[in-house]
């Protein structure tokens, strides 16, 4: 039998021809284990298996999920749509619909009176050019809904891993952007509000011109290119500034407040990479940045604070023996974007990480497994429970546990 040399070049011109929709390929990286400061504080047993309650079971799955009081709370449902919740009577209603499927939440201000929302294409869905990805505000008193940010600045050069001082940022006026200075909006997925409620920091994870949540997000999850960036909405100014750029998939987001002061750093999961990271934005230490943590043992999604200051973090999937090698060698990436997401390998595991309010310990890690609920977006404490949006369309309900079935220190 004669057999034929395979030589590197038919394998990389294989491997490039199976990279249809082009995507993004970042140069190889490294992860190591999961840090022991982490292992050390995973919980020994999984209160999700007696303790996960669901009310509203008609709230289908969803990404995000804000309170206004004890009564009403809002989630942002894979359905389209911003369900609105009564918490008293364990209801849920579709309330609006967004032109595009709405994700990370926030009250506008103090007052409660209106929602930011990210709203972008979600994965295996079908939209029109006129249903623009962006910020958009919804009044709580009636609903109504406009657009606050659908373009945004074309930047010329963006360097790697770069957060902006303040006097350096590529700043422009919204009513300056037009068809030749700006883009849509590829993907808004998260933000954090200042505490005046004049400055809306969002978060733009990667840009392609199809890009979309979930399923969409998936081919760049593997591909690990950093084109992700952070953008900030002055609302007192009318102007939208670029923040960072150059990361990797930057996602859920949380402000620092200086000292009777303005915002002085920021705090975002750079969800593909395993890492959570600081950006100092303001202050003697404007332009740089640190790595809170890498290595984490899954995908590090949406954040958000209890009262005490202690951050909650969604982990969306477990990180896997897969991704692991497949960073380690970018070249078989391309033969990975092929194949069919259905048949990818892919954990059901899904957790929690809570870290103190410096984000400097982890208190607690609980990875589960599965079988109560799927693909954890944030955890969110409010009233003596953590709340879970699962971003799974198979989910129903609001899912829930108390904060006193989790043994972290302070409670």
């Amino acid at each position: 039998m004669k057999y034929t040399r395979i030589t590197p070049i038919i394998v990389l011109t294989f491997a490039l021809n199976c990279n249809s929709d082009k995507i993004k390929i970042g140069p190889a990286f490294e992860l190591g284990e999961t840090p022991d400061s982490i292992e050390t504080v995973k919980a020994t047993a999984d209160p999700f298996y007696k303790g996960l309650t669901a009310v509203a079971t008609d709230l289908p799955g969803h990404d995000d999920v804000i309170f206004d009081d004890a009564q009403n709370a809002y989630a942002s449902a894979m359905d389209g749509w911003i369900w609105k919740i009564d918490l008293n009577a364990g209801t849920a209603e579709q309330w609006v619909r967004p032109p595009v499927n709405p994700a990370g939440m926030r009250f506008a201000s103090a007052q409660k009176d209106s929602i930011l929302v990210c709203a972008s294409r979600l994965g295996g869905e079908s939209y029109t050019e006129d249903q623009p990805v962006g910020l958009y505000e919804v009044q709580t008193e009636d609903g109504s809904i406009r657009p606050l940010v659908t373009r945004l600045p074309i930047v010329s050069s963006e360097p790697l891993e770069h957060v902006y001082s303040p006097t350096e940022r590529p700043q422009m006026a919204l009513d300056a952007l037009n068809q030749t200075n700006s883009r849509p909006f590829a993907l808004c997925n998260d933000m954090a509000v200042s505490a005046d409620g004049l400055r809306v920091y969002i978060t733009e994870p990667f840009e392609r011109p199809d890009a979309a949540m979930g399923s969409g997000a998936v081919p760049e999850a593997i591909g690990l290119f950093p084109h992700g960036r952070l953008w900030m909405l002055d609302r007192k100014k009318e102007t939208i500034s670029l923040i960072l750029t150059g990361f990797t998939f930057v996602d859920g987001i949380l402000v620092e407040q200086a000292m009777n002061g303005p915002e002085e750093s920021v705090i975002f999961s750079e969800t593909t990479k395993f890492r959570l990271i600081r950006a100092f934005i303001d202050g003697q230490e404007a332009g740089t940045s640190q790595v809170l943590f890498a290595d984490l043992p899954g995908l590090a999604d949406g954040l958000d604070r209890d009262e005490q200051g202690r951050i909650w973090v969604g982990i969306l999937k477990r990180r896997s023996a897969l991704i692991n090698f497949v960073h380690r060698h970018p070249g078989l990436k391309p033969v990975l974007l092929a194949i069919p997401q259905s048949i990818l390998p892919v954990s059901a595991d899904t957790g929690i990480l809570v870290l103190d309010e410096k984000a400097e310990r982890p208190l607690y890690y609980l990875m589960h497994d599965g079988s109560k609920i799927r693909d954890i977006s944030v955890a969110v404490p409010h009233a003596g429970r953590v709340y879970l949006p699962s971003f799974d369309k198979k989910s129903r309900g609001l899912l829930s546990v108390s904060i006193a079935d989790l043994p972290i220190p302070g409670y």
